[in-house]
């Protein structure tokens, strides 16, 4: 999990810092309560400017950052030191909250958060509006200038409206508005009066009702309404920023003529897929939660497609068939590996088709004769025939992996399946032959290299002859590339040899499979998944004990605790990917900010000393 904020910065601040994340984000500095209610001279104007301010405002945010409640974030960083072994920091963290009040008037079991707002017109402008639950609006309001004291310029002012509260802050104000135990704020730089007319009209609807659900999840969550902003405005903002990729995708100086048709298909494709999820989808939602009982840290990322639309379709239909490489990808605790076996929507399929389309003209221009080219049977158009008819299907199936081997050195595998073609083999052969002749080769290649179950594989190795430190680590060598085929799978490994003898092991595992094995299927439609701890048996115990980072990993992680795993799977109403951190992380956690907080603790007791030390040897006056 990535957060915008430094744990060192956090506990620098004696704790001050994390409330201001989770409760006072968007609480800012502030000075003199004042209550106020409407000039009775104005008030029919009032009514006109309110009916109009009303009509101004999109009546549902767009945007909305929740977080389940002060209590839950608390009960989290507890959590965390305690993993950590480190539980007197989080009690520094409670006793921290008498700087700010003690966080009085605010009612620590409700959520809070803020609400993005679009005014109307055709380009979008928006509006913030934070919300706090309130037990007490006076308390409230002096925790509010609690945060940061000093910047406030008390002002007097006369009342105005019940219910609605300013505080000034020199040339700015905040201004509340409580509705529902809810107070709504804004913040007004200068003489913004239009917005302060649309926040004193605007109906805001209970948090606590319409977050519910992003509150019961995720202690944090970040929610994108695209239902909620009308159709003009988005094809309009949509229409400035196609005119501003395409201008972007002009060819530029000096630019091949390849390098530029890849640039500007991708460009489009990236484009495309933009106005796709703004026109085809209807909510993105990014929510973190901590499971203390099963000791998981959980980032969700959900898209909700709009009912019955293409992108809802394509969702629902994403898991396909099973995949030809399930019993090598249900194998655990390795180093890395990543798998998809999915239906592709008609839209992807034709996407790649062009993106294929390309690689073949262009391959086929840099190994083949103008004569060769028009022959439907040459090697470049048998070796891209049943990747093309692979793709038309729409089935993608495809896994990579990175092993472990008994040496501890590691050996990257992988497979794509294709559509069955006898010819692919000898295609492949002939296109590694002619790349051998290229002038421009700069790798020593070796056809036939070696074999795995009846498979030739060709090596293509660097043009090195020692291999540095980080190849000898990782890989035990120099590594080359080997990459062979048969019938239905385009094969390939990196390494060693002893990525040759992984490969093998791989297709002897599939090969032999009984029917049983192979109706086993624990990957979703695309998983990821990372292991920490092998990549720290790398290491010798005098690498690890000379550095203090590596002591703090090897000493967090086991094979027990290392997992982070990516899985992308479609739901009821959309898909879902999930980032699940195994214990180890959440402990790794809690260790490096009670380190960095022991450091800033040391740095200021130095400054201390230093200061001392300089007042003790001033010269004393004489009597």
């Amino acid at each position: 999990m990535t957060f915008p904020f430094s744990p060192g910065s956090l506990l620098q601040n004696n704790w001050r810092s994390v409330l201001s994340l989770t409760v006072m984000a968007v609480l800012f500095c502030a000075s003199t309560l004042k209550a106020q209610e409407p000039d009775s001279k104005k008030a029919d104007d009032k009514k006109e400017k309110s009916r109009q301010a009303v009509e101004s405002l999109l009546p549902k945010p767009v945007v909305v950052v929740n977080v389940a409640s002060v209590e839950r974030v608390l009960q989290d960083i507890d959590f965390i030191f305690e993993l950590g072994e480190r539980p007197e920091i989080a009690e520094i963290a409670s006793a921290s909250l008498a700087n700010v009040n003690d966080l009085e008037g605010l009612d620590k079991n409700r959520n809070l958060g803020m609400e993005l707002y679009l005014k109307t017109g055709l380009l979008p402008q928006p509006v913030f509006i934070p919300y706090f639950p309130v037990a007490k609006i006076s308390d409230f309001l002096e925790t509010f200038q609690a945060l940061l004291p000093g910047m406030m310029n008390a002002e007097e002012r006369l009342p105005r409206e019940k219910d609605l509260y300013v505080i000034d802050a020199g040339n700015s104000a905040f201004y509340f508005r409580v509705e529902e135990k809810y107070a709504h704020q804004l913040h007004l730089r200068g003489g913004a009066e239009t917005d302060l007319e649309l926040f004193e009209t605007h109906r805001f609807k209970d948090p606590a009702q319409q977050y519910q659900s992003l509150t019961a999840q995720y202690e944090v969550a970040v929610h994108l309404d695209l239902s909620s902003i009308p159709e003009l405005m988005r094809t309009t903002f949509l229409g400035f920023f196609r005119t501003a990729i395409e201008t972007q995708l002009q060819q530029r100086d000096g630019e091949s003529q390849a390098a530029y048709e890849l640039r500007k298909m991708s460009g489009k494709q990236n484009l495309e897929n933009i106005e796709y999820f703004l026109n085809e989808g209807q909510q993105l939602t990014v929510g973190a939660h901590l499971d203390q009982e099963q000791k998981l840290g959980i980032v969700d990322m959900l898209i909700k497609a709009r009912p019955n639309s293409d992108l809802a379709r394509s969702m629902k239909n994403m898991p396909g068939q099973a995949s030809y490489f399930s019993v090598v990808t249900a194998r655990e605790t390795l180093p890395l590996a990543a798998s998809i076996s999915t239906i592709m929507a008609r839209r992807d399929r034709k996407t790649y088709l062009k993106y294929l389309t390309f690689f073949e003209k262009q391959l086929g221009e840099k190994l083949l004769s103008e004569e060769e080219r028009l022959q439907q049977t040459n090697s470049v158009q048998q070796f891209f025939a049943p990747v093309k008819s692979q793709v038309d299907k729409g089935h993608l199936d495809a896994f990579v992996q990175l092993v472990s081997t008994p040496s501890k050195k590691f050996a990257l595998i992988g497979g794509i399946k294709v559509a069955p073609s006898s010819n692919l083999p000898a295609a492949l052969l002939d296109l590694i032959n002619r790349i051998e002749k290229q002038s421009d080769n700069k790798a020593r290649i070796f056809t036939n290299a070696e074999t795995v179950q009846g498979i030739a594989l060709h090596q293509l190795q660097p043009d090195t002859k020692s291999a540095d430190d980080r190849q000898r680590r990782f890989l035990g060598g120099v590594p080359s590339l080997y990459v062979g085929a048969d019938s239905e799978v385009i094969w390939f490994a990196m390494g060693t040899e002893i990525a040759v003898a992984a490969l093998n092991e791989a297709i002897e595992q599939i090969h032999t499979a009984t029917p049983e094995e192979r109706k086993i299927q624990r990957t979703a439609p695309f998983q990821f998944e990372f292991h920490l701890k092998p990549w720290l048996q790398l290491f010798s115990e005098e690498e690890i004990n000379a550095s203090d980072n590596m002591r703090v990993l090897d000493g967090v992680f086991d094979s027990k605790n290392d997992l982070v795993l990516i899985t992308t799977q479609p739901t009821e109403t959309g898909i879902r990917s999930r980032f699940l951190f195994e214990e180890g992380y959440l402990k790794l956690l809690g260790v490096s900010i009670a380190k960095r907080f022991d450091q800033n603790q040391e740095r200021r007791s130095r400054r201390n000393r230093d200061r001392e030390r300089k007042r003790d040897d001033r010269p004393q006056p004489k009597p």
